[in-house]
């Protein structure tokens, strides 16, 4: 992914979860999880995102894995499924 590329990914990410945590303020390498920013009612609402924005598949191993954690993590996440 080119770095312009990446960065409409982060933006779009913070988007995303700005709106599912009712505009909460996170930085990038925050865990939304811990912080209780993102709830466990909203990962089904965060995968749907994913999925339908990006054409690629969050199985239930990448969220175990914490792929899902961070906008960071969201990002890496993204780039090697659409590589």
């Amino acid at each position: 992914m080119s770095p312009i590329a990446i960065e409409k990914v982060r933006s779009e990410m913070r988007e995303l979860l700005a709106k599912l945590s009712g505009n909460a303020t996170f930085t990038d390498d925050l865990d939304v999880f811990d912080a209780g920013i993102v709830r466990s009612i909203n990962l089904l609402e965060l995968i749907v995102g994913i999925e339908d924005a990006y054409q690629i598949e969050v199985q239930q191993r990448d969220v175990f894995d914490g792929h899902l954690r961070s906008v960071d993590r969201l990002v890496a996440f993204i780039e090697s499924r659409a590589s």
